[in-house]
């Protein structure tokens, strides 16, 4: 059984050599051909990040046993198979086989067997070529196993918002890898589902046997994942599926990372059958930085998981083979058994933030991670959205509240205060209106919640926060300079103090106007200003805010009346979604939330 390929850069997802393998002398690699060419004594290593094997987490969950290196070479090689284990401050390496292969200059599989009883780091291999002209063209890792191949039938599901440039792209490269190859294992086991939350795709271009769009209402993710589930919930009887890939619409997908998901949960043991599948997630914009790879929940202060990796180290892809606890893995990349996905059994509807923490604290039990299953994410620091202040704490308190983690309301106040302060006197008047009407909006119950259009409720927010226009529309004028002397000024320990002292000189008179980025700026940047442009480095758009104390001394006087309303209703409200949390959680509740009945009727009746 193929268990693994060996894969090579592409301009399709990931141009990054080190994640794939490493050069060592006179080598060449041809993107289009995708073909290694090594000189004499010439050398490419693969204890990498992609075709490393793993070999920690495939025989700690699955029934494979005897592995085996296939490699297609040309020329006269000498092939050494390796097993790599991070150790206390070292790396430990064990040669595992060495031996030399001579083609007689045409292409041949050679194959090769690990005889190693070590099973708690990585297997690897390493070609030095013996003449010039050796060509490696590709390979893969096999192995035998134990009992019956499980039969698994995955549904890809996929929530979108006006993202089609990466939605098109992808469906793309999952029809040329699995749909339209004939020699795919996996084509016929796998199917797209497509919340489209914007209803802007093109279904007539996409849609096929294996990829199905659902124009939807635009209720966020949560709303667009539970969409999909419920579809392959409709489906299940013809479609049997075993697993659903919840995947986020902004991400680029590496191929493999499905095969191996596929192929994982063909051979699992039966202790691991409830298993989650999770993929880490890379930097777009540094491909080799992995930002997170499981998380813990920790009552709302996240904690992610093997974040800053380079992983172009081979360092750091032996540490990935740690397992550490986990509550749960983010939805850009999430396998679920389903078995889970049922109809009293779906996700909260939170519209974004924290739908994917809360179903993991509830359903969760097991979390594979494992090098080579990722996807590539833009950086959450690229995307500034003042909704997100409305989402942020409301979002926590319910899922706190229905998995009775303990969060007291002096805890709750004192983490938004830190927030609330900061966005008055970063002159955030806006954002910091958000926090106060999500913490309100939780106090208002459950029943608030379930009478909600989420479509309608989300406008609301978003009509409140901050919208980004070119900065030529903008009263105070971009300069550049000024903006990166901004970002770089330095605070000695004397004028911090000063400035503490003074509110951040919130009542002194302003001196002129700032320029500063829009995501966690420096208090510092806005001390005694009038105004300033919040510039957006990546949309190269912005807003402008302005000091304003009597918005200041408003916004405070709620927040001290959101304290009293806290001592009087906080444990009442928290009692209440954890004893009534199941009623949006139903079939029944999300028919009516997405209006998914009503549109059907609309269908029946036009037919």
């Amino acid at each position: 059984m193929k268990i693994q390929n060996i894969i090579s850069p592409s301009t399709e997802n990931c141009t990054e050599e080190a994640l794939y393998f490493r050069r060592f002398g006179d080598v060449e690699y041809s993107l289009a051909q995708e073909n290694i060419m090594l000189k004499k004594e010439a050398m490419v290593s693969f204890d990498t990040y992609f075709n490393g094997f793993s070999a920690s987490k495939w025989f700690q969950y699955t029934t494979v046993k005897k592995i085996r290196l296939k490699i297609k070479v040309k020329g006269k090689i000498r092939l050494t198979l390796f097993y790599k284990e991070k150790q206390m401050g070292q790396i430990y390496t064990q040669i595992v086989e060495e031996a030399e292969y001579d083609t007689g200059g045409k292409i041949a599989e050679i194959e090769s067997l690990y005889h190693c009883e070590k099973t708690q780091g990585m297997y690897a291999f390493n070609i030095l070529a013996m003449e010039d002209d050796v060509v490696f063209y590709g390979g893969e890792y096999d192995a035998d196993f134990l009992g019956e191949e499980q039969k698994v039938r995955l549904a890809i599901v996929i929530c979108t918002f006006k993202r089609e440039e990466f939605v098109y792209k992808n469906i793309k490269m999952l029809k040329k890898r699995f749909f339209e190859n004939t020699c795919s294992e996996i084509g016929k086991n796998l199917a797209v589902y497509i919340s489209d939350n914007a209803k802007s795709l093109n279904q007539t271009e996409l849609e096929s046997e294996y990829v199905h769009i659902f124009p939807n209402k635009n209720v966020g993710g949560s709303g667009g994942f539970t969409r999909g589930l419920i579809e392959c919930l409709k489906n299940q009887k013809t479609e049997e599926f075993t697993h659903v890939l919840l995947m986020d619409d902004d991400v680029m997908i590496q191929p493999e990372s499905i095969f191996r998901t596929w192929r994982i949960l063909t051979v699992l043991k039966p202790e691991f059958s409830d298993t989650y599948i999770g993929g880490a997630m890379l930097r777009l914009d540094k491909q080799w930085y992995q930002t997170e790879s499981g998380a813990l929940w920790n009552g709302g202060n996240l904690i992610s998981r093997k974040v800053g990796l380079d992983l172009r180290d081979l360092d750091a892809c032996l540490y990935n083979e740690f397992e550490e606890k986990c509550d749960f893995n983010a939805w850009w990349y999430c396998t679920i058994p389903m078995k889970f996905v049922n109809e009293t059994n779906l996700p909260l509807p939170l519209f974004i933030r924290g739908d994917d923490v809360e179903y993991g604290l509830r359903n969760m039990k097991n979390l594979i991670l494992m090098n080579g299953i990722c996807v590539w994410h833009e950086p959450f620091e690229y995307k500034f959205s003042s909704s997100m202040y409305y989402y942020i704490f409301r979002n926590r308190l319910i899922d706190n509240a229905i998995h009775e983690i303990p969060y007291s309301y002096k805890q709750f106040l004192t983490e938004l205060k830190e927030w609330f302060v900061r966005e008055l006197f970063t002159y955030r008047f806006k954002n910091a209106q958000l926090l106060l009407d999500g913490a309100n909006d939780f106090l208002k119950g459950i029943d608030w919640l379930i009478e909600q259009d989420g479509e309608a409720l989300n406008s609301k927010v978003m009509g409140k926060g901050y919208k980004m226009q070119l900065i030529n529309e903008l009263e105070v004028p971009f300069d550049f300079p000024v903006y990166e002397r901004t970002i770089h000024l330095f605070e000695g320990r004397m004028h911090q103090l000063k400035r503490k002292l003074l509110f951040n000189g919130m009542f002194l008179k302003a001196k002129g106007d700032a320029i500063v980025p829009t995501i966690e700026p420096h208090i510092l940047y806005f001390y005694r200003k009038e105004r300033v442009l919040n510039y957006d480095f990546m949309s190269r758009k912005g807003f402008v805010t302005y000091k304003n104390n009597k918005e200041f001394f408003r916004l405070y006087k709620d927040f001290l009346h959101l304290k009293k309303l806290c001592r009087k209703k906080y444990d009442i409200v928290r009692a209440e979604y954890r004893e009534r949390g199941r009623e949006v959680m139903n079939l029944e509740f999300w028919s009516r939330y997405l209006e998914i009945d009503s549109k059907e009727k609309d269908g029946e009746n036009k037919s």
